[in-house]
C-alpha cells in the first residue's frame, strides 16, 4: 500500500460531506456532480440477488436522485415534502490511495425526520467506494451501498 497523503484524505472526506449535504438538500445536480462522468452508483439490499439500483453515468445518477426526491421512483421509498433526511457517513477507512485512485469503506446512518416527530433511523449500511482524481478534484468513480435491511 502506498503512503496516504493527508491532503488527499481530507479532500475525499470533504467530498463525502458534500455528498451528504447535497442529498439532504435534495439537490440532484450537486449530488451528481460528485460522480465522475462515467461514475456508477449501485445499491444492494439483503433481499436482492443483484443491485436493487444501478445507475451508470453522471446523467443517470442525477435522474435517479431527481426521481427519489420528487417521490416518483417506484423502487425506493420517496422522500416527500416536509420530510428531512440526515445522511451521516462515518467511520471511513482508506483501503488504498495513489496519485490517481482511492478506495474507501464508510458506514452509513441515514435518519428521517417527519414534521413534529423525532428523527428515526431510515437506512444503515456500508459504502464501498472507488474515487478518482480529476481536474475537478476527487470524485466517485464507483459507489456501492450494501444496505443492512431491505
Amino acid at each position: 500500500m502506498e503512503p496516504m497523503r493527508a491532503d488527499d484524505r481530507l479532500a475525499i472526506l470533504d467530498a463525502m460531506g458534500r455528498y451528504a449535504y447535497a442529498w439532504d438538500a435534495k439537490d440532484a445536480e450537486a449530488y451528481a456532480e460528485l460522480f465522475t462522468e462515467d461514475g456508477v452508483l449501485e445499491v444492494h439490499t439483503r433481499s436482492s440477488d443483484g443491485p436493487a439500483i444501478h445507475c451508470e453515468g453522471r446523467a443517470a445518477v442525477r435522474a435517479w436522485a431527481e426521481r427519489i426526491h420528487s417521490g416518483s421512483d417506484p423502487g425506493m421509498r420517496p422522500i416527500r415534502a416536509g420530510q428531512q433526511t440526515r445522511h451521516t457517513p462515518n467511520n471511513t477507512i482508506f483501503q488504498s490511495l495513489s496519485d490517481t485512485e482511492a478506495r474507501t469503506r464508510t458506514m452509513l446512518l441515514e435518519l428521517l425526520t417527519l414534521p413534529g416527530q423525532s428523527p428515526t433511523p431510515q437506512v444503515t449500511g456500508i459504502y464501498t467506494d472507488v474515487w478518482r482524481r480529476t481536474p475537478a478534484g476527487w470524485l466517485i468513480a464507483h459507489r456501492r451501498l450494501d444496505m443492512d435491511g431491505g
